[in-house]
């Protein structure tokens, strides 16, 4: 919409939220998505207790009905802390992650609650968190358990704990506990309203103390298509026809109420009709700082981990990202090495180098599909007379990069192989096996022995290292190629690697290249000799932070990847980790 791509999009109020401070998003308010122009409100939250309790502050001791700390249903994990935030003193013990300081906080607080479901997208520490704090799962129907087949779990469970007499005081939608009251037919007079100022009232539906709202999704556009855009909207409402029913369906089948044009508003006024919404995103940090600086290498990078940073403040991810440029890829790894950084996205092909520097993965980026899998091979011409790794000793070879994924596998597998010393300087054992060889950017590392780079050609260079390497091969110049075979495959007929059974009456296609094995193989098979695989790269940290500090990013990773990811439940984030970004691929995570 920034780059004029499209006039108008549709935005939850987290994202609104995100947005509203940068310059760059200079966007108007036209219209709110909802079922009926009466509703202010998506929903509103509320805090509801027996009536023994007279004021806030007698809840402590007490028994918590509590939703769950998962987002489920709009209820994300800033509304799910919203009641602990303003009630209970903020922990930061340095020996404890984050979440942990919360959860302790919560267990020193109640004297016990349900709060069953997940509590942590890793099951090993949410089943050592739960061991630990028991009294926050012993008011659940299932204590053992605790998870979300609990009948107490939920934005309905947690009204049931409460009239089921198990729990003292339930953070509860509105909505949700007014239709239950009724449904269930539940004296009201045996219950009250808890209140932000720390008294208490009667529980009336039609008066009740909220402690926070929810605002609907909203149309946004950019200020100079504002006019158009809501003018448009007036003229799909409540209408028949078919275009306008398809732009009606692409929104959810929402009522859109109309807005004046006079009153557009920029987000922040169009928040700031929902009181103590915009401030729940604005809580306190622990001193010393728990942030993770993450460290980028362009522009566009940059601008992406400013956009990741913005939504997981939002939906409420600790610790905090901050997010730094630095001049290249060498700088980054350097910058963690001297723990001016924490974290920061490497390549396959450079995880060794990072691990030279001191520096260890804290997780990895996998494949979604087998296809997508680095796999990297050897490969010579189908008419070549070398059979195996070994008999590659005075042949011609290219390889991607000194030190890539696929000059280490051959190291590595020469090395178990061979009963030589192969523990010395790897550029003068190769250099040493190989007749004559092109390392593609060899020439920027003077230090290679020359046969290492005098078959490199000028005219030849390539973008995609893999591509440039397989292309000496084609061209006849070496023998075998040290290659990717996913990224050969998306630009080679697959079948060129392949045999196929012979039809009598119909002679097919023969390959063109065999994949070299450790030993003679089946050239036929599937699934070809793998010198080795890797994962689509890594993010690592300095091997010397602490235990506690790789945990606590680790956590945040997942939690990332939970809400911005690719299994994600519900409605889509305006904000997606691994897809396309300004129209570009790849940008800090590889799309596969």
């Amino acid at each position: 919409m920034i780059e004029n791509n499209v006039d108008f999009t549709v935005l939850e109020p987290e994202e609104l939220v995100a947005i509203k401070n940068y310059y760059l998003y200079k966007v108007l308010v036209t219209n709110e998505l909802k079922p009926a122009q009466y509703e202010t409100e998506r929903f509103q939250v509320v805090a509801i207790a027996h009536k023994n309790v007279q004021r806030i502050w007698d809840i402590k001791g007490k028994r918590l009905c509590h939703p769950g700390f998962n987002a489920i249903d709009n209820w994300s994990r800033v509304f799910s802390t919203y009641l602990e935030n303003l009630i209970i003193p903020k922990e930061c013990d340095s020996n404890m992650t984050l979440f942990e300081n919360r959860v302790h906080a919560l267990s020193k607080f109640f004297e016990m609650a349900c709060i069953a479901g997940p509590w942590s997208s890793d099951t090993i520490f949410d089943y050592q968190l739960k061991s630990k704090y028991k009294n926050l799962c012993a008011a659940c129907d299932n204590p053992s358990s605790c998870y979300i087949t609990d009948q107490y779990y939920g934005e309905q469970g947690v009204l049931f704990c409460l009239t089921d007499n198990v729990g003292d005081v339930a953070w509860v939608r509105l909505d949700i506990a007014r239709t239950h009251f009724k449904e269930q037919m539940i004296v009201t007079q045996d219950y009250k309203f808890l209140c932000p100022d720390g008294t208490t009232k009667p529980l009336i539906f039609d008066k009740p103390c909220v402690w926070i709202s929810k605002p609907w999704p909203i149309i946004v556009t950019t200020m100079q298509n504002a006019a158009k855009v809501a003018d448009m909207m007036k003229s799909v409402s409540n209408t028949t026809f078919c275009w306008r029913n398809t732009v009606l369906q692409l929104m959810e089948n929402y009522y859109i109420t109309s807005t004046d044009i006079d009153t557009l508003d920029i987000p922040s006024d169009y928040l700031s009709r929902f009181p103590s919404f915009v401030s729940a995103y604005a809580q306190s940090d622990c001193r010393p700082s728990r942030d993770v600086r993450w460290c980028v290498v362009s522009d566009l990078e940059l601008r992406k981990c400013d956009s990741l940073r913005a939504a997981s403040i939002v939906y409420g991810v600790q610790p905090k990202i901050y997010c730094f440029q630095e001049k290249n890829r060498e700088s980054c790894l350097k910058a963690i090495q001297d723990n001016l950084m924490d974290i920061f996205f490497v390549q396959p092909e450079e995880l060794l180098e990072a691990r030279m520097k001191g520096l260890k993965p804290i997780i990895h980026a996998m494949a979604n599909a087998k296809e997508d899998v680095n796999r990297i091979v050897a490969v010579v011409r189908v008419n070549s007379t070398f059979y195996t790794i070994k008999d590659l000793k005075g042949a011609r070879a290219s390889f991607t990069g000194y030190r890539s994924v696929g000059w280490n596998a051959f190291v590595t597998l020469m090395r178990n192989m061979s009963d030589r010393n192969w523990d010395c300087s790897d550029a003068q054992v190769v250099a040493k096996f190989f007749k004559n060889s092109c390392v593609l950017d060899s020439n920027n590392n003077k230090e290679l022995p020359v046969n290492l780079h005098s078959l490199c050609k000028k005219d030849m260079k390539r973008a995609n290292d893999d591509l440039g390497a397989f292309d000496y091969l084609t061209s006849g110049i070496v023998d075998v190629a040290f290659v990717n075979l996913k990224a050969i495959e998306k630009n080679v007929n697959v079948g060129d690697f392949y045999h196929e059974k012979i039809d009598h009456k119909h002679v097919n296609w023969m390959p063109k290249y065999r994949i070299l094995g450790q030993t003679l193989i089946d050239t036929s098979r599937e699934i070809p000799y793998l010198l080795a695989w890797t994962t689509l790269g890594s993010i690592v940290s300095n091997e010397n932070i602490t235990d506690l500090r790789r945990q606590e990013i680790y956590f945040m990773l997942l939690e990332m990847d939970r809400l911005f990811g690719k299994k994600i439940k519900g409605q889509l984030p305006a904000f997606l980790l691994y897809e396309p970004y300004d129209g570009n691929l790849n940008i800090i995570f590889p799309v596969s």
